[in-house]
């Protein structure tokens, strides 16, 4: 009886002074018959994987590659102080098995092979960690072609492109740092003794650069502080009565201000409310049409994990449900880190998209709050609160449009409504600073970090042939968030893992909970993608994100029943 083994042969394709191309097969060891002159064999836990001696791969197989990943590194001669990028692509081939998804294979393996702090960059402990996970597991792969060329040599290395993350270095004062601290927690407005108990700046230095941003019409003075300018807003000292026919039926709750202004500038025949106090919390309310329904939109204050903060965006919403006792849906908009996919362009959420919230494949919730994060022995476990709305018309809306448009050929409705969003800000007298048109394509780096501030550059994956879409694109999934899951590389991808989730925010719970306490029974989190963390870089791609979640919001409703 012949007793098959499977072993796992590292093979020399072809090499050249900048280039190298291995392979790495799963092969059938009959009968355990080796040919020691041409094979090194492992042993001990490593018993069944063979580097050929035969420098030359001459298996001729024309099949495509199921998949591939594609990403560069850094590596530092430690000789010559050199710094050489070498971008390294894994094609796979799977088995026969139609059943399994290679590119879900293909993506798993790839998040394993990268594990931030095991990363090996050196050329034999990345070869190494390769064959091992061949070896332990992933059968369904039977071979990967690996090819590693070298792109260019500095003498200094390029500096990485987004912060060390958790990094909270200390921050000079200036107008813009100034006027993002003013716009975050508008409309509650900031003193010179907030400002400075948060940076410990110099109080004559913020007094300083606040006359400046009061001279160019961005802030002004309000009962002791000063908050950011609002053009054509009503400061009123209690909400008016607001006529039968305007109530509105939709609430649209932003955190950021460019997030407010995103949304304002899509709301049509608009007024703005704000009552400021010095006691408790002010507040800010944007009252018009969108689509077919009449609409209010406010801003919560500067989110955290405080118990002043968390309150204070409980009792936010309360207060607008309280206010506006018409309101059937509530969005919460603004922009959000995606959870990229490294394989496959369909479920690939890059920047620029946007997620609304639904239950995914075997989730129970639409929104997953991690409250902390244990170690159970040698086990993560995730300790979270999950929410999931009775009504999921909003949800079926955008799972409507997202069919739509792969079926239509023409431009997406939220396309239209973001071309108009862009078209007013450009032609009216807005104030914001802030530059709203998407950003180059070359500004969405896909990066990860491998440990300390090591990351690496991943190539994003190609889109179908047949998908003309570029720009924005609707995903529907699972959205979850906390600072405790979030703040840190691997946490998050085990996180984003376990719960499907397609995008995260910060901390929202507060948000989630007072809406089911107020019996908010449709609801929807709608993430415009600003970066692969939590939505909370400031980068130039949170104004534009921003203003596409608010235009999937308009498409919504506009294909909802007021």
């Amino acid at each position: 009886m012949t007793n098959q083994v499977d072993r796992v042969v590292l093979i020399t394709k072809s090499k050249t002074p900048t280039s190298t191309v291995l392979i790495v097969e799963r092969q059938a060891d009959n009968n355990n018959e080796h040919n020691e002159k041409n094979e090194y064999l492992a042993g001990g836990e490593h018993s069944g994987i063979v580097i050929s001696k035969i420098g030359k791969y001459d298996v001729q197989d024309e099949t495509p590659e199921d998949t591939s990943v594609q990403f560069c590194v850094f590596l530092v001669n430690g000789q010559t102080g050199l710094h050489t990028k070498e971008r390294r692509t894994i094609r796979f081939w799977c088995n026969g098995n139609r059943s399994v998804d290679a590119s879900a294979v293909a993506s798993q393996f790839f998040q394993d092979l990268v594990l931030p702090n095991q990363f090996p960059l050196d050329y034999v402990g990345f070869v190494k960690r390769l064959l091992t996970l061949m070896h332990k597991g992933y059968k369904c792969v039977s071979k990967l072609e690996i090819e590693l060329k070298e792109m260019e040599r500095t003498a200094v290395r390029p500096v990485n492109q987004v912060s060390v993350e958790g990094s909270k270095l200390n921050v000079d004062i200036s107008q813009t740092k100034l006027r993002e601290l003013i716009e975050s927690s508008y409309p509650n407005p900031l003193t010179i003794d907030d400002i400075n108990k948060k940076h410990g700046w110099k109080n004559s230095d913020i007094k300083d650069n606040l006359e400046k941003l009061q001279q160019s019409g961005i802030v002004k003075p309000v009962d002791g502080g000063y908050t950011r300018v609002v053009l054509h807003d009503k400061i009123v000292e209690q909400m008016p009565v607001i006529q039968y026919n305007r109530q509105p039926t939709v609430a649209i709750i932003t955190a950021e201000y460019c997030e407010k202004v995103a949304v304002d500038i899509l709301i049509e025949n608009k007024e703005t409310f704000v009552r400021y106090t010095t006691v408790g919390e002010s507040n800010v309310y944007t009252i018009g049409k969108m689509g077919n329904h009449s609409v209010v939109c406010t801003k919560l204050p500067a989110l955290g994990l405080s118990r002043e903060a968390t309150t204070a965006a409980g009792n936010a919403i309360t207060r607008l449900l309280g206010t506006f006792q018409k309101v059937e849906h509530v969005f919460v908009c603004g922009a959000g880190g995606g959870v990229p996919h490294y394989t496959n362009y369909d479920k690939h959420v890059k920047l620029g998209d946007v997620v609304v919230s639904h239950c995914g494949n075997n989730q129970k919730a639409v929104y997953t709050y991690c409250k902390n994060v244990s170690n159970e022995n040698g086990d993560m476990k995730f300790h979270c609160h999950q929410y999931s709305p009775k009504i999921f018309d909003l949800q079926i809306a955008a799972m409507k449009l997202q069919t739509e448009v792969k079926s239509i050929d023409k431009k997406p409705l939220w396309d239209i409504y973001l071309s108009e969003g862009l078209n007013k800000i450009e032609k009216q007298k807005t104030d914001t600073e802030s530059d709203f048109n998407r950003p180059p394509a070359d500004s969405d780096k896909l990066q990860m970090y491998i440990g300390g501030t090591e990351l690496i550059e991943i190539t994003h994956p190609v889109c179908n042939a047949k998908d003309n879409n570029l720009g924005t694109r609707i995903h529907v999934g699972p959205i979850g968030g906390g600072l405790s899951a979030i703040s840190n590389a691997f946490i998050r991808q085990k996180f984003a893992a376990e719960y499907k989730l397609l995008a995260m925010d910060s901390e929202f719970d507060s948000v989630m909970g007072s809406l089911m306490g107020n019996y908010c029974h449709s609801y929807a989190i709608v993430r415009g993608i600003s970066d692969y963390k939590d939505g909370s870089v400031k980068n130039k791609w949170q104004p534009y994100a921003s203003l596409a979640a608010a235009s999937v919001i308009k498409a919504i409703l506009s294909i909802t029943n007021a």
